[in-house]
């Protein structure tokens, strides 16, 4: 072989290692056991390699195919190996030539580099892992070097160093002498290596060509199976990938280190990609943001994910949507899965309720609309639930008010999910309303009750079950379309504060006019003073000293504390507005026999 490699060699190099990784992806997965029990590394490095195989292209000059390649693998890295490698061919493309070849000796300050930059990105660096390994390469690359070996002998006794080194992190870490494996992450990259090595001695396999089979694995989310009986210390593996030129990465870090662990911070020229597990993803997101413009963005629920893996817990799933207002706590502690509807703002898509909150919506109010699920989103989000629990009962926002329960529908006859399976339910109603149905739903599983009698008493509920909204301010309902843009204007010139509510058939209402504070109040507290109350709950948005007042006053009119207080979704705040405060209640039946025994 000679001294000089072509940029076009160096790019078959590096899609021969890409290749490699990818192929071992379940071995990887099998021994993945730090930094949790995850199962998940080789599938985000497949990922990562993917995107360096599907998106780069050699280029005339070494220094443009390299920068290439790490803008993909930025692009596509999943996860903290394949944030770490992605700064890894960061640092490679800061030494790159601009002439169309390098020499195997010049090699060595780029492999160099790319180590210092992958260390610099971590925010705990642990020895033992793949950057122990990107260290053991660049250093016994270039002993060799030093001791004027041949180009051949140079790239194999540095793998060879490699491959001891990977060995050695068995006895490095306590984690991985128990299991007795080598790290994941550093057998990834030892994959990497050899693919490349390989490829520069002229040894290596033609690549195979993709198949449609390789682009569909890709096209859906990740899934993070963590073992049996590990603890999952935050609940959501966040990633954010920026648009941020000049990006201070150690500010942003500052700003996120106590939200969770796992922080990784990777940039690429304009780009940059931030990882974090974390239980408050939508703050995490909030400070990415603050640093530059989102581009894309995920939150996958780990805890989730591993129920979903495990034995059954309960025979029969509840489903609701992120429209549906309960604790947060609660739906976790009662193994609750909701759909998150997509908020969409400056053309990316947040999860509601989990990449964004009412904090950063409010400060983005007049750009942010609802967008309705795709197809794609709604059958991923159930696939694993029916394949998991033997019956789904699902219970939507009503169908009058937004296209979910359709696309639930269509969701669940794609997965051939028939009506006896999966049990679709209208609330006709949404918010704080919503979320009792679903509650009385859950405890009445929870109690053993079947199925078919617990749809039947959340359809006798449905019917009892009311919402009053005091609608602070009528610009975001205006600007939803809700009124025509004329009568709209008009309407925020006269500062309209109406008392909405829903009608039998799941229909917004008006059930009252104000224009101002004091008189929209006061046709509330006449509105529920007309109603037998059961039971009630108080949600409101970004208003939680309206929240406590209309606490005080139903405790007064009814004796009895509400079940919860609760802020709303994003989703209904663009249509109520900040400042918005809600009463959902269940009015106790005229007829005393036909009452249901409550929990």
């Amino acid at each position: 072989m000679t001294e000089q490699v072509s940029s076009e060699l160096l790019h078959q190099a590096i899609l021969q290692g890409a290749h490699r990784t990818r192929a071992n992806r379940d071995e990887l997965n099998r021994i993945n056991v730090f930094p949790v029990v995850d199962n998940d590394t080789g599938t985000n490095l497949a990922h990562t390699m993917h995107a360096i195989e599907d998106r780069s292209r050699a280029h005339g000059d070494v220094r443009s195919t390299l920068r290439d390649v790490a803008r993909s693998a930025l692009i596509g890295a999943r996860g903290n190996s394949g944030a770490i490698f992605s700064q890894y061919f960061h640092g490679l493309s800061l030494q790159g030539s601009d002439k169309g070849s390098v020499t195997l000796s010049e090699l060595a300050s780029y492999f160099k580099e790319a180590y210092e930059k992958a260390y610099r990105a971590i925010e705990n660096p642990v020895e033992g892992t793949v950057i122990t390994l990107m260290r053991a390469w660049y250093v016994g690359y270039q002993e060799a070097l030093d001791l004027r070996r041949t180009p051949h002998e140079a790239l194999e006794h540095a793998l060879d160093g490699l491959h001891a080194a990977l060995q050695e992190t068995r006895r490095t870490m306590k984690r991985l002498k128990a299991s007795s494996v080598v790290d994941a992450g550093a057998l990834g990259y030892y994959h990497f290596m050899s693919g490349f090595v390989q490829t520069l001695l002229g040894k290596a396999e033609p690549l195979p060509a993709e198949t449609a089979a390789d682009r569909a694995e890709f096209a859906g989310g990740d899934v993070h199976r963590v073992g049996e009986g590990a603890e999952i210390p935050f609940r959501y593996c966040t990633e954010v990938l920026l648009e941020a030129p000049g990006l201070d990465a150690e500010a942003l870090r500052e700003d996120l280190r106590e939200l969770g662990d796992c922080l990784l911070v990777s940039a690429s020229d304009d780009l940059a990609r931030v990882h974090l597990h974390t239980s408050r993803p939508w703050e995490m997101v909030r400070a990415a943001a603050a640093r530059g413009r989102i581009l894309e963005h995920k939150a996958d629920d780990m805890v989730a994910q591993n129920r979903l893996a495990g034995p059954h817990t309960h025979r029969t799933a509840v489903v609701t949507d992120s429209i549906a207002d309960l604790p947060q706590e609660w739906l976790f502690e009662h193994g609750v899965y909701q759909l998150p509807i997509n908020v969409l703002l400056d053309g990316v898509d947040y999860q509601d309720k989990i990449t964004i909150d009412g904090a950063y919506l409010n400060e983005h109010l007049a750009g942010a609309s609802s967008s309705q699920l795709n197809a794609e989103q709604a059958r991923a989000f159930f696939a694993p639930i029916l394949a998991h629990h033997e019956r789904v009962l699902v219970l939507t926002v009503s169908s009058r008010m937004s296209g979910t329960h359709q696309r639930v529908r269509e969701a669940l006859e794609a997965l051939g999910a028939d009506g006896k399976r999966a049990v679709l339910v209208d609330t006709k109603t949404n918010s704080g309303a919503q979320g009792l149905l679903v509650r009385e739903a859950v405890l009445r599983l929870e109690a053993d009750e079947a199925l078919e009698s617990v749809v039947a008493a959340v359809e006798e509920l449905r019917g009892r079950a009311r919402i009053l909204v005091s609608v602070d301010d009528i610009a975001p309902m205006a600007r939803s379309g809700r009124v025509s843009e004329r009568i709209g204007r008009l309407l925020i010139r006269l500062r309209f504060k109406p008392l909405i509510s829903i009608d039998a058939e799941g229909n917004g209402t008006i059930q009252g006019i104000a224009f101002s504070r004091r008189k929209n109040w006061k046709l509330l507290l006449r509105s529920l003073r007309r109603r037998s109350i059961e039971e009630y709950v108080v949600v409101h948005a970004g208003a939680p000293e309206r929240a406590e007042r209309l606490r005080e006053d139903l405790v007064r009119m009814t004796g009895r504390e509400p079940l919860y207080i609760t802020g709303i979704s994003a989703v209904v705040t663009l249509f109520a507005g900040v400042g918005s405060v809600a009463a959902a209640f269940v009015e106790t039946p005229r007829d005393p026999s036909g009452r249901k025994a409550r929990r």
